[in-house]
Order: C-alpha cells, then sequence, then structure tokens
C-alpha cells in the first residue's frame, strides 16, 4: 500500500503552507483547493495541495510585477 496517494487532513495543510486553518476551509469552500468529505471531515490529496501550490506560483509568475 506504499503506492496509495497521501491525504491530509486541513489542519495538516493549514500547518504544511504556514496558514490558518480556517484559510485552508474558505479555500476548500471556494472550490479552489479540492477536498473529499469523509464523513464530516474534510480531506485533500497530497497531488491537489501540490497542484494548487503550482497554479498559484504560475498565477504569480504571470501577474504584473507591483500588484
Amino acid at each position: 500500500m506504499s503506492d496509495a496517494p497521501k491525504i491530509l487532513t486541513i489542519k495538516e495543510v493549514a500547518c504544511f503552507l504556514r496558514v490558518h486553518r480556517a484559510t485552508i476551509s474558505r479555500l476548500v469552500g471556494a472550490g479552489a483547493l479540492p477536498s473529499i468529505a469523509v464523513g464530516s471531515r474534510r480531506l485533500v490529496l497530497e497531488a491537489d495541495l501540490l497542484t494548487f501550490i503550482e497554479n498559484r506560483r504560475s498565477l504569480a509568475a504571470n501577474s504584473p510585477k507591483g500588484k
């Protein structure tokens, strides 16, 4: 089962990105960060988190400087 996708809690994602849990909950609620519901919990696939980060990097690289 070593090739199983890694699944992160909202708290783990928040710690990884060094932001508050509420920030991650807002991103998930807005659909900016994909998640899956398991019971009353929201979980994020590590691959989705890495894609989210890469998309943010691309947006920052393509945005005009000074804004």
